[in-house]
């Protein structure tokens, strides 16, 4: 891909406390991709906020970019946008929570489940394998806090009556809810579970009701850390939001990447970690190099992927422009070629055309069929392209038809080129399955401004002379005198045509 990439990454920056990791992984990306000529737009909202997510998306209808990289603060609510951008050609990564009825691309996280079942692994073991959890999962309506209840509680199931579980639902979604009041209201508690983000105000209410018991939950962030160390909290499931946020660009353009071919886009899965008290600070450091190994690797790939799609675009491109049978530009390529120097021209000018006609192609094919026509045409190709400079552009435009355009060049300049040409051809001979053979060809050259000074009159001009060309030809020579090649075997001698 020669072009720019767009991405427009939407997340929330509240709470800083959790999501200040996610966004540097989104800006380290950001750097390690700039090479790649990958531009990236941040779209932030205060918090989890479903109206403002729609209005950044809706707005992103009408705007170009390449793709989209949503924390999505709904499993759902969005899933009508994320299709009507699918639709309209740009793809979608969801990452962290997902939206997995959409049309998405690729979801890049942690397997909610796997975290959900760990979490209660973890806890069940340092509540001593029974008691009573009390847990707060909240929001089912986010998918990743639902996947982690699931998790959670599929995993207890396996301890059958040992474990028992109390789950508490906020009516209002505040973390201000969580008082050490409610905590005592429950009465016996062996464990505490914080699907949510309040678990530093879940640590809060325990140390201020005195109520410790083994408390897990998810982010290791600095505002949950000093509950980590005095004990208020006994383990984090870290789902490291730093990669989180550099994986959700990444992945992003890889999908812009494959779109063209047509391929399935793997998501990422992030891998989660337990920390304690004595790793907290070090967690992050631990992972750090499998990281950046991680990051190379799918760096690398991604140049791999780039260059690879790069080397088919220029072949789709050639095969766009090229005549597949003499290599020639075809017509397509030829009249972009002709306007652009008419441009030229008008400014620096001068220029010339020369439209060329092979004689009695016809009777070529007809008599030694349309294998040996094609070593013909592929043949003039080689004297065209011998005969002319650089800068000159050769051109097939369809059967026997060549054309020449001629940068800088005056009329005198071009009847040069039409002489040389002329002089070369009758001295090439041409292998084929007839036999070694000669051939002539009519050429008509118009010169701009002369003859005109656009495509259409220069083009009319040229085909005119050429015309008058082969009837000068015809009138010149006899065709009754075209040589037979020996039967079932190559001419010893030249066949010659007019």
């Amino acid at each position: 891909m020669g072009e720019n990439v767009t991405i427009a990454v939407i997340a929330p920056v509240q709470p800083d406390d959790f999501f200040d990791l996610l966004w540097q992984g989104v800006w380290e990306a950001t750097f390690d991709l700039s090479s790649f000529g990958v531009e990236v737009q941040d779209l932030t909202t205060e918090r989890k906020d479903v109206a403002e997510q729609r209005r950044m998306l809706e707005m992103l209808l009408n705007v170009s970019v390449d793709a989209i990289a949503l924390f999505p603060a709904h499993s759902s609510a969005l899933d009508d946008l994320i299709d009507q951008h699918t639709r309209q050609g740009t793809a979608v990564v969801t990452f962290h929570a997902d939206a997995p009825q959409s049309r998405r691309a690729a979801f890049v996280g942690p397997d909610p489940n796997q975290t959900g079942a760990l979490a209660a692994e973890v806890l069940v073991k340092l509540m001593g394998g029974r008691g009573r959890i009390l847990s707060f999962p909240g929001s089912l309506d986010q998918s990743h806090l639902a996947g982690r209840y699931n998790g959670f509680r599929s995993a207890l199931a396996r301890y059958g009556g040992r474990i028992e579980e109390t789950a508490y639902w906020s009516k209002t979604g505040d973390a201000d809810e969580i008082t050490p009041e409610l905590l005592a209201s429950f009465g016996t508690i062996a464990g505490y579970y914080a699907g949510n983000e309040d678990l530093a105000r879940i640590a809060s209410a325990i140390e201020e009701a005195g109520l410790y018991a083994p408390c897990l939950g998810f982010a290791n962030t600095e505002q949950v850390r000093p509950f980590l160390e005095r004990g208020a909290v006994s383990a984090v499931i870290d789902e490291n939001r730093y990669q989180l946020g550099y994986f959700a660009v990444q992945k992003a353009y890889e999908v812009v990447l494959k779109r063209e071919s047509g391929a399935a886009v793997p998501g990422v899965q992030i891998p989660s970690s337990v920390v304690f008290a004595a790793n907290a600070s070090a967690s992050g450091d631990s992972l750090r190099t499998a990281f950046e190994l991680l990051v190379r690797q799918r760096t690398e790939i991604l140049l791999s992927y780039k260059q690879r799609l790069e080397e088919a675009n220029a072949k789709l491109l050639d095969l766009a422009v090229t005549d597949p049978l003499t290599g020639l530009y075809n017509r397509r390529k030829f009249e972009e070629v002709i306007n652009m120097e008419i441009l030229r021209a008008r400014r620096w000018g001068p220029l010339s055309l020369l439209m060329i006609d092979l004689n009695c192609f016809k009777m070529v094919n007809d008599r030694y069929g349309h294998a040996t026509g094609d070593d013909v045409l592929k043949g003039v190709a080689r004297v065209l392209q011998s005969c002319c400079r650089v800068t000159d552009t050769c051109a097939r435009l369809g059967g026997d038809e060549f054309a020449v355009i001629l940068p800088r060049a005056d009329y005198p300049s071009a009847e040069i080129v039409r002489n040389r040409i002329q002089q070369q051809i009758a001295v090439t001979t041409i292998p084929s399955e007839a036999g070694e053979l000669h051939v002539s060809l009519s050429i008509g050259i118009a010169a701009m401004p002369d003859h005109g000074t656009n495509a259409a009159a220069l083009l009319a001009a040229a085909d005119a002379a050429m015309y008058q060309a082969k009837q000068n030809s015809r009138s010149e020579r006899d065709f009754s005198a075209i040589p037979q090649p020996a039967s079932g075997k190559a001419n010893k001698r030249p066949a010659a045509f007019p």
